[in-house]
């Protein structure tokens, strides 16, 4: 096999595109390296990786498969040993920022699942209730579990502040930017800091949904359905979502949108306080609702010259802009994660 034909079998194993015999082929491949790493990886990497596997490849071949001409076999030797050295030593520094970065940053499953804690070391709650209940996690954050919910965690978070849900649930997390907060649930992961936020993960299913009510959350794709090999080398997809915004996974793709129903941020602006707003132009009216939304609300700036006079105190985002739309003879739209008011 040529190192051409060696490096189009590798980008096929990761577009899904081997044969079984194939995929059975290059996992053996990457079983020579020794190496039980996990992460995500730079182009360059993943050129150490490839190097690494073709010169084992290479020496595995017999004395007679390799330079017949004997005076430069020795040299030759030489100078593939210096290469299999540096492409080895290039792939354990690699390693080393994988291992952390995917098995520690980016886990797939619980810590108390991989290490196999004991059943008194586990809390396994399920609401078979009509009613949403609190559940007090050891760290003081707290956990409104939907009717059909359940929920796993450890007695104590003694290292890793992870939980696994099934079903919908309410999360308030105590902030520890040196320990951040993970949960794992269908087909998901979200991790966060310290925040405010919904999820939805029915059992079995493949779209779930992650809802911000305030801070920041990261959603990743998780990625424990691949093989170890493609998930070295194919990062998970995440997105990172704030206030009033969502993630959805559909199948293995994450989406980004806005709330169906957004609703105000803890610390609105004075401007924002008001119930009525009397002659204030659009351009400055949608920055008022960006601030107590936590959203991108924009009007052309050939809206500066309109005016809104109206109260719209105690509705929802979207029924505030239908009002506003029509009062003023104008219209939005929502494009990705921004508002836009436009004539």
């Amino acid at each position: 096999m040529s190192r051409e034909n060696f490096h189009r079998l590798l980008q096929r194993y990761l577009d899904g595109q081997c044969t079984p015999e194939e995929v059975q082929l290059v996992d053996q491949w990457y079983q020579m390296l020794g190496q039980d790493i996990d992460g995500t990886i730079t182009p360059d990497d993943l050129d150490a990786i490839e190097d690494t596997i073709w010169n084992k490849l290479q020496e595995q071949l017999s004395d007679s498969e390799r330079l017949e001409d004997r005076p430069l076999r020795k040299r030759s030797r030489r100078i593939r040993a210096w290469s299999v050295a540096a492409s080895i030593t290039a792939l354990l520094v690699a390693s080393s920022a994988l291992l952390y970065y995917r098995v520690i940053c980016y886990p797939v499953q619980p810590s108390f699942v991989e290490t196999h804690a004991v059943e008194q070391d586990i809390h396994k709650v399920a609401n078979r209730t009509q009613e949403t209940f609190a559940i007090f996690l050891p760290d003081g954050s707290s956990v409104d579990l939907f009717p059909g919910a359940s929920l796993e965690y450890p007695t104590q978070f003694k290292q890793n502040r992870e939980v696994r849900l099934i079903g919908d649930a309410i999360f308030t997390v105590e902030a520890d930017r040196s320990n951040p907060f993970w949960v794992f649930h269908e087909g998901m992961i979200t991790r966060v800091v310290g925040t405010k936020f919904r999820i939805k993960a029915p059992k079995g299913e493949t779209k779930g949904e992650v809802i911000v009510y305030t801070g920041q959350v990261d959603v990743f794709y998780n990625a424990s359905d691949r093989s170890l090999v493609r998930r070295i080398l194919s990062p998970p997809e995440k997105a990172s979502i704030t206030a009033n915004q969502r993630a959805v996974l559909e199948g293995h793709t994450l989406a980004q949108a806005i709330v169906d129903d957004p609703i105000p941020i803890d610390k609105p602006t004075v401007a924002a306080r008001r119930e009525a707003y009397t002659d204030i132009p659009l351009t400055a009216l949608a920055t008022a609702l960006s601030e107590l939304y936590a959203l991108e609300v924009n009007a052309d700036e050939d809206l500066s010259e309109i005016t809104f006079t109206g109260d719209i105190s105690g509705l929802g985002l979207f029924e505030q802009l239908d009002i506003i739309c029509t009062v003023t003879n104008t219209r939005y739209g929502i494009e990705g994660m921004k508002i836009k008011i436009t004539h």
